[in-house]
């Protein structure tokens, strides 16, 4: 009875224990229904500004000399004086004197040249002389000529009326005879004289420029420098003979440099179809924590491809005043000025999607509009877009961007559009 009495106890505090367990389970309060909400994402914007905006194009370079010579000695003789200047990596200044050949020799060619022209000229006046003289004496021959032939007319006259004889009328045809001989006679030696006049000046001629020659080579025993230039190579020294044509040094123009660079064939059609040559060029070089910008232009092209890269390489001339703080072989950076493009946006990548369309805000929600990628600019782009006027574009990229998503501008309030309801807003990946 005692084993029944506990069995029957234990089922009774079981069934109390069910009970009172499906009581309260009865009575617990429902938990209130949470009510769906579209969420909302917060993004950053910009307005839209229509300018013209253009993508520098970036190279790097090698700086080159654009003028660079052998100078020569153009005469033969002893190297008598030496510039200090004509050194390697001296400057020296344009019509500075860089070396002396000996002029004795030269002097002296200059001084016969001279008596020879002094001595041509004298004997072209005296030829000028003797011609004036001879037309005088044509001048009185032909006087005298007409006399004769008067008088013989009036003989003839007198002898047809029987007042002179035969003898007096072939006197006086004889005196006009030998005059006529006398003129034919005058007559040519000014021809002989003005054909020494022409010999005598051709003689002049000839030496005066024997005379600009000795000259020419007496000024040549100087040497000077033919242009402001940096020395490159020096191959003379005093006291040595150097021969014509002889170079004695190398320098180039320190203000005429020009830098090469290559650029894809891509760049090279946009270039040449917005206008190469002339185009606005920019070149860098860092020193230490500072820099060197020298403005150029673009001068040329290379006559064919890099076969390599498929690059063109064009040439660019450096600004004559800027030029002197480089030197040939120098590496740079070149920036190229781009083409502008008139009525375009300059967006950020992030903006973006598929690199055909991006999103505005239009009435809270992500609209689509379709865009054409002129250009690009670093981390931004250059688009043309018609976007309608008040609407801004949104520049934080989501990974659930799409027609109609709601959104909302960072730091502007969001209007509830369901009071009492709860949600939560996110940003998305950030831009």
């Amino acid at each position: 009875m005692s084993a029944v009495a506990r069995l029957a106890l234990a089922a009774l505090i079981l069934a109390l224990a069910v009970y009172w367990a499906l009581s309260w389970v009865a009575q617990r309060p429902e938990a209130p229904q949470r009510m769906n909400r579209e969420r909302t994402f917060t993004v950053e914007v910009i307005d839209p500004v229509y300018s013209s905006h253009s993508s520098p194009i970036s190279a790097y370079g090698e700086v080159a000399s654009a003028r660079t010579i052998d100078l020569r000695s153009l005469v033969a003789g002893r190297v008598l004086e030496i510039s200090q200047a004509l050194a390697v990596g001296s400057q020296v200044q344009e019509g500075e004197i860089l070396a002396r050949i000996d002029p004795f020799a030269y002097e002296g060619a200059a001084v016969g040249a001279r008596a020879t022209v002094a001595d041509a000229e004298l004997s072209l006046t005296e030829a000028q002389e003797a011609y004036a003289l001879e037309q005088s004496a044509i001048t009185a021959a032909q006087d005298a000529l007409a006399s004769a032939q008067t008088d013989l007319e009036r003989a003839r006259s007198l002898l047809a009326s029987g007042a002179a004889t035969q003898q007096t009328v072939d006197t006086r045809a004889l005196t006009v005879s030998e005059r006529q001989q006398a003129l034919d006679q005058r007559q040519s030696n000014l021809v002989t004289l003005n054909a020494q006049i022409q010999r005598q000046r051709a003689a002049i001629e000839q030496a005066r420029y024997a005379l600009e020659s000795a000259e020419r080579d007496l000024a040549n025993t100087e040497i000077k420098a033919p242009f402001t230039g940096v020395v490159t190579a020096r191959n003379v020294t005093a006291s040595a003979y150097v021969g014509a044509n002889e170079a004695i040094a190398s320098i180039y123009e320190s203000s005429a440099l020009e830098v090469s660079f290559m650029v894809s064939d891509a760049n090279y059609a946009l270039l040449r179809g917005d206008g190469l040559f002339d185009r606005t060029v920019e070149v860098s070089r860092t020193i230490g924590n500072s820099g060197e910008l020298i403005a150029g232009r673009i001068a040329r092209i290379a006559p064919q491809i890099d076969a390599s890269t498929g690059g063109v390489t064009l040439y660019a001339e450096l600004d004559s005043d800027q030029a002197d703080l480089l030197r040939p072989g120098t590496f740079v950076s070149v920036e190229v000025e781009g083409v502008a493009h008139e009525n375009t946006l300059l967006v950020p990548e992030t903006a973006l999607y598929d690199d055909n369309h991006l999103y505005v805000i239009r009435d809270g929600r992500m609209a689509a509009i379709d865009v054409n990628i002129r250009d690009r600019q670093g981390a931004q782009v250059i688009i043309a877009a018609d976007i309608p006027e008040g609407e801004r574009i949104i520049t934080t990229r989501l990974s659930q961007a799409g027609e109609g998503v709601a959104v909302q501008v960072e730091g502007e309030e969001q209007p509830d559009t369901a009071p009492g309801a709860g949600g939560g807003s996110g940003r998305g990946p950030g831009a």
